[in-house]
């Protein structure tokens, strides 16, 4: 089903003349220029993505392009800094949110190919401490806090999206011990922070070393992804953009910056051509740019809807939310923390795939539609050729 916005993008793009079309290749270093066979697509996504942020007025915002080769294509719109007119570039760093979560699970899957894990064991086999009030006699296990079917509340009573006293991971998966499943462990979905906090302390009791660090080694290195960490990196964070929050009222401020006690559920910086490089690991069995990174039977399990029939084709895999764009698979996942909107989506069977960050609060509706776009013409000028 071809939806309005998609065919105002479709005409966008047969209007633009050549010499339009040229224009997106002639940028600056800091940008990626798109080929031959992207460069309408390119051109259409500018003019839709610079529309859209006048009308939502968002300060910043970037993106970037996938296919089988790489990194085809990626930009920055708008300002990374109000004062100094800095502008955003492909290479403008954004703090990622909930997309962390795919990293958290990628290094945990590292473990399951060692041996060292077992998603189906109950998880109080490689964390003892964590004890949360479970009435409903069913043990708890990586595979259920991996897609978000363990009963476990959504944020940890320290540590939460509100706590700006940026705790350790260790106090905030203690504090859990304070609460009560809500459902019972592999029954329902509900989405939880927590639960993935509880992930990454695993991986860091069973790896024995401190959980930034073992995935900054293991997966961020790996894929060559050296402009991103799971930690607050002065080179870094003077990349970041002013990010905006705003209210009903009008009102605008600057986003909170203080780090989450739930790392692994939400603390990730990067760029997008960075979260491009993930992407290309999708596409290529599990190989990064400098080093494999998990096997290709692994990705098709995240992949798999947990809890569902094996014939569904939607639902929670492991970390990815799997759904289809126009009957394609899709692999995908969002992020919202303080100021910034994600969207990374990736359709396997064909090699395409789009990562785009605004650095304006509660936009996801619009990088989700923005990336979804970018998909649709991406397909539409790979099967014109």
């Amino acid at each position: 089903m071809v939806r309005r916005c998609d065919v105002q993008l479709i005409l966008i793009s047969g209007a633009l003349s050549v010499a339009t079309a040229l224009s997106v290749r002639a940028q600056s270093p800091d940008q990626f220029a798109a080929p031959r066979r992207f460069t309408t697509t390119a051109s259409a996504l500018t003019a839709f993505i610079e529309h859209e942020m006048r009308v939502h007025g968002i300060p910043a915002l970037s993106i970037a392009l996938v296919d089988s080769t790489g990194v085809i294509w990626a930009r920055g719109f708008g300002v990374e800094n109000r004062a100094t007119q800095r502008p955003a570039t492909a290479n403008t760093v954004y703090r990622v949110g909930s997309v962390s979560k795919l990293f958290t699970d990628v290094g945990v899957m590292q473990l399951v190919e060692q041996g060292t894990i077992n998603l189906d064991a109950p998880v109080q086999r490689y964390l003892r401490s964590f004890q949360p009030i479970n009435r409903f006699r069913r043990p708890i296990t990586l595979r259920q806090l991996m897609s978000h079917y363990s009963g476990l509340v959504r944020e940890p009573p320290v540590g939460h999206y509100f706590d700006d006293t940026s705790p350790p991971l260790a106090a905030t998966v203690a504090s859990l011990n304070q609460t009560t499943l809500v459902h019972a462990p592999g029954t329902r979905f509900k989405y939880s922070n927590a639960g993935v906090a509880v992930v990454g302390a695993v991986l860091e009791q069973q790896s024995k070393a401190a959980f930034a660090e073992y995935l900054q080694r293991n997966v961020l290195d790996r894929l060559g992804m050296s402009s991103s960490s799971f930690t607050a990196r002065a080179d870094l964070v003077s990349r970041v953009p002013q990010a905006q929050m705003w209210t009903t009222f009008g009102r605008t401020f600057d986003a909170p910056t203080f780090s989450l006690g739930m790392a692994p559920a939400g603390s990730m910086y990067s760029t997008m051509p960075d979260l491009g490089r993930f992407i290309s690991m999708l596409f290529n069995g599990g190989k990064g740019a400098r080093d494999r990174v998990l096997r290709s039977e692994s990705l098709d399990a995240m992949w798999q809807p947990q809890f569902a029939p094996v014939s569904s084709k939607t639902g929670a895999g492991l970390g990815f939310q799997v759904s289809e764009l126009d009957g394609v698979r899709m692999v995908a996942h969002n992020g919202a923390i303080y100021g910034f909107a994600t969207q990374l989506s990736a359709l396997p069977s064909e090699k395409l795939g789009v990562a785009v960050s605004a650095s304006k609060d509660g936009v996801n509706a619009l990088t989700e539609r923005i990336a979804h776009s970018a998909l649709r013409l991406m397909r539409a000028a790979q099967a014109s050729q």
